[in-house]
């Protein structure tokens, strides 16, 4: 299924209703916005607080703890699901969805494998006590010349980078 953006924000669930669509003087953007039923629209969860980020992360370590769900790359279908229900129990009034864990988990992931790979350069080195990355000015400017994206990193902390690594580095057994 399409899914189209509207107005800046992503449009999850939309139909066509026949009647409406047939008025041929409308523009297809026209008709796509007249059929939209906003019934349907899922509000994003806009910000995640530190104490919703904790709850999750919890259980997400302790889904990996269990052993069950981590796959080869990853974690096996249904973990989304699990999490949610755990989420909607510490917070029934948030609206927190499937697709705002995995937005949420896929963000932390792509952060600690950033964060992971920038270790690996010798210039770099890790602050343990404010979770930071520690870097002379010229190194993190030459750094962020190349990769403008991660320029945010630098005075950023980082106090689940651990944990992180606990849930996205595959465990062998």
């Amino acid at each position: 299924m399409c899914v189209p953006k509207l107005f800046g924000k992503v449009v999850y669930k939309y139909h066509y209703l026949s009647h409406i669509t047939s008025h041929t003087h409308l523009s297809p953007f026209q008709k796509l916005v007249c059929n939209f039923d906003f019934s349907l629209l899922e509000m994003a969860h806009q910000a995640w607080s530190e104490v919703e980020e904790e709850i999750l992360l919890t259980n997400l370590t302790s889904l990996v703890d269990q052993g069950v769900w981590q796959a080869e790359n990853g974690f096996h279908p249904g973990y989304l699901g699990v999490l949610e229900n755990q989420m909607r129990v510490c917070f029934l009034e948030a609206g927190i969805k499937e697709n705002h864990i995995e937005g949420n988990i896929k963000k932390w992931n792509r952060d600690y494998f950033y964060l992971d790979a920038i270790l690996q350069i010798p210039e770099f080195g890790w602050n343990p006590n404010e979770n930071k990355l520690v870097v002379e000015n010229d190194v993190w400017n030459e750094f962020v010349r190349n990769r403008p994206q991660l320029r945010h990193f630098r005075d950023r902390e980082f106090p689940n980078y651990n944990r992180w690594g606990h849930c996205f580095v595959r465990q062998e057994n």
